[in-house]
């Protein structure tokens, strides 16, 4: 009888074992993919589950972007009858909200982020990665494709591709400059700055001169095989120091004020009295506006001979996690990021899409340097450590003020280490 009773107790600590592991996993539904991917139900159409009665998906609160995805979203409703929930969320809130709201069921299926927040996603267990075909993958730009890339899974499908390039004023200047060497001497020429007119001008922040640290053999993080390397920084080799000395030289010759800011830089451009900047196209129409015909863009002038590099940044729809949908969810996302959805995108946003045909289609004027440095752009690093790296900004308003270069990176180099490490312990 004891015996008996026993196996008895023993069978109940265990089912009750089963259920607590159970309630440990977000809720996918019985005809879901398990974590693996493996559908436990009937394929129902395309090799999909049955079909869900809504999806929902988190969108930028912006009336532009809601316009395009909008539109996407009721083409795919027409061709699949799955109606789609949308609702605004700023991008900046939906990491946090997503961790909020998904264990408890009131998360999206599909949400839309940049890059730089993937390692913060990855790391919380917010998203699950896309099991994409060789063909799925077909005519997506690399680096769009590396940009949300984490540990060899991709976490998004690519829907916008964007990054900084020349603007000139072709009243000032006949064409841009090729290489940084004409530029410095494009800049000697014009600069008075008695009247704040310049050449050359650009925000000092590390954001855009990672394209002299790059440019010249500096890098942030060592990478191999799609995987980056904390422990490997190269923001005060050989290349970074050449190429912020390059920099640090513009300032020295008075070609670039210590007080230029985003701010003066945009503002002095705007009132035709700067030849060339670097900035990004979210200043398109702006600039546009203000200069009308006389705006031209152009690739980031030459460095070291080559192309200038510049940092990509890139928005991508990814899964949640606590979806209960994930291979409609990324049927949907499919759909959003087809050649058709990304022209319709790009049509109402202007936003870049990142697929090559369509970039190589392109052939307004204004969108020329845009897309030549999407050629030379690199991926924004993606892992948690990438923020302790914007320190850099720091020694470059060191640099500005005349500062010996590599003991100011020396220094920083020290500094983002000691945060690294802190995070990691």
């Amino acid at each position: 009888m004891l015996k008996k009773r026993n196996v008895f107790v023993s069978l109940l600590i265990l089912f009750s074992l089963l259920l607590i592991l159970g309630a440990c996993e977000p809720d996918r539904g019985a005809d879901q993919p398990d974590s693996m991917g493996n559908d436990s139900s009937e394929d129902s159409e395309g090799g999909l589950p049955e079909k869900p009665e809504e999806l929902v998906v988190w969108i930028n609160d912006e009336d532009i972007i809601a316009e395009a995805t909008q539109k996407l979203f009721d083409r795919y409703t027409e061709e699949t009858g799955i109606p789609i929930i949308v609702e605004r969320v700023a991008q900046p809130d939906q990491v946090q909200d997503l961790a909020l709201a998904g264990p408890i069921g009131d998360g999206p299926d599909l949400f839309y982020q940049p890059q730089d927040t993937l390692g913060d996603i990855v790391a919380q267990g917010l998203a699950v990665p896309y099991d994409f075909s060789t063909e799925d993958l077909d005519g997506f730009s690399e680096v769009a494709i590396d940009a949300f890339t984490y540990e060899g899974e991709l976490y998004g499908a690519p829907a916008a591709i964007e990054t900084y390039f020349a603007f000139y004023n072709k009243s000032l200047l006949d064409e841009a400059p090729e290489t940084i060497e004409d530029t410095f001497t494009m800049a000697q020429q014009m600069t008075n700055t008695s009247n704040d007119e310049y050449g050359f001008l650009l925000d000092p922040s590390f954001y855009y001169l990672y394209s002299f640290i790059n440019g010249y053999g500096g890098y942030v993080f060592g990478e191999e095989n799609g995987v980056y390397n904390p422990d490997d920084i190269g923001l005060n080799n050989e290349g970074a120091i050449e190429g912020l000395i390059k920099f640090q030289e513009f300032v020295q010759e008075g070609l670039i004020p210590r007080s230029a800011t985003t701010d003066v830089v945009e503002g002095l451009f705007t009132e035709g009295k700067v030849g060339m900047i670097i900035s990004g196209p979210w200043n398109l129409p702006i600039f546009g506006d203000a200069l009308g015909d006389d705006l031209g863009t152009a690739p980031i002038p030459k460095m070291d001979g080559e192309g200038a590099p510049s940092f990509v940044g890139v928005k991508s729809w990814l899964t949640s996690y606590y979806s209960e949908n994930v291979e409609w969810a990324q049927d949907l996302a499919k759909f959003l990021t087809s050649e058709e959805s990304l022209q319709t995108y790009y049509d109402v946003t202007g936003e870049l899409p990142p697929r090559v045909d369509l970039l190589d289609q392109i052939n307004d004027p204004i969108y020329q340097g845009y897309t030549e440095q999407i050629n030379y752009g690199t991926p924004m690093p993606n892992i948690p450590e990438m923020a302790a790296v914007w320190d850099v900004d720091d020694a470059i308003e060191l640099i500005m003020g005349g500062a010996d270069v590599q003991e100011m990176l020396d220094e920083i180099v020290g500094t983002i280490k000691e945060k690294i490490a802190i995070t990691q312990n």
